[in-house]
């Protein structure tokens, strides 16, 4: 019996050390840095400008705050551009160029290439107009759309002294947009997901192909692989086929804590800005299976962009840009 108890006693030891402790929680995604914000910041966009990185964030009343991330784990302020009298909700870059959705004065095109001296290009305010700009995404250097609430516009810059447009509206919806191979895929809030087709030459056109419904509030959107993954406020993550753009299909779902009001997605895992339940997660190597692998604790997430290398760069309301490391 003695050499039986040894025996056992002996067999545990070795399993502790071969596994760990007893419902050990082995984190992978740990905050390695941060740096405070002079506003409420929305969303966050990570881009080269002069060979190096920087984190272009809209930060409500603050505007746009640039930060210089060449070492992610010490970030700092390197400029900053603001109106106080219009609330920055969403940015995005390409080339030398930063693309503001600015509220009620809808947008703001900036040249960015020296950040001691950022110049205004264009700018765009509808006179009595009660829409209300929430998302921006540049198709081109010459051409974004913008997500407007009522609204979903599409411009072209080419003379940035008169910008032209084509639109067409939505009750009250239209909150995030995402453009992929001349397709404009627009988070509709209680709407779910629409699919229009958008046109740049000869002239400026959209048309709606598809919707498909969401079972909360469809806030943000990411498109890679015929997939559009979907943050669904307070129901999590949707992930939607968009193969047929007339006839979107639910694939699966995944409830999660939190608010989940962006989203970005790399390789097999997607990001969930979740507000006061920080940053979410999710394997989705396995589309039909989304599961979640790792909370993030931050204060108050808004905005997540993952660009090559480790490192995860989050919006956070309270705590300004929060830098997430992805361990070995």
């Amino acid at each position: 019996m003695k050499k039986i108890i040894l025996f056992l006693i002996i067999a545990s030891v070795i399993l502790i050390i071969a596994c760990g402790k007893p419902n050990e929680v082995i984190e992978k995604f740990k905050v390695v840095g941060s740096c405070a914000n002079p506003g409420y910041p929305q969303s966050v966009w990570i881009s080269n400008i002069n060979n190096q990185p920087y984190a272009f964030m809209a930060s409500g009343q603050a505007g746009l705050v640039i930060y210089n991330v060449s070492n992610p784990e010490q970030p700092y302020i390197a400029a900053q551009w603001f109106d106080t009298t219009y609330l920055a909700w969403s940015a995005s870059t390409l080339s030398n160029y930063a693309y503001i959705a600015r509220g009620k004065r809808f947008f703001e095109k900036l040249d960015v290439s020296n950040l001691d001296s950022l110049r205004l290009i264009s700018a765009f305010t509808f006179q009595g107009y009660t829409g209300y700009a929430y998302d921006i995404y540049a198709i081109d250097t010459n051409h974004v759309c913008v997500a407007a609430r009522e609204r979903f516009y599409l411009f072209d810059l080419t003379d940035p002294n008169f910008p032209v447009y084509n639109d067409i509206s939505f009750p009250n919806s239209a909150r995030g947009v995402f453009v992929k191979d001349s397709f404009a895929y627009i988070a509709c809030e209680q709407l779910g997901l629409y699919i229009a087709k958008v046109k740049t030459s000869p002239q400026l056109s959209i048309s709606i192909l598809g919707s498909c419904n969401t079972p909360s509030n469809a806030r943000n959107l990411f498109v890679k692989d015929n997939i559009c993954y979907i943050a669904d406020g307070r129901y999590g993550i949707v992930l939607i086929d968009v193969t047929d753009p007339r006839n979107p299909e639910v694939v699966s779902e995944l409830s999660l804590s939190g608010y989940a009001c962006r989203i970005f997605v790399k390789d097999t895992l997607a990001y969930i800005a979740c507000e006061d339940a920080g940053l979410a997660i999710v394997n989705v190597k396995d589309i039909n299976n989304p599961t979640l692998l790792e909370n993030v604790n931050t204060s108050y997430a808004k905005g997540v962009y993952v660009p090559v290398g480790p490192y995860i760069f989050v919006a956070d309301r309270d705590q300004g840009l929060v830098v997430i490391k992805q361990e070995e």
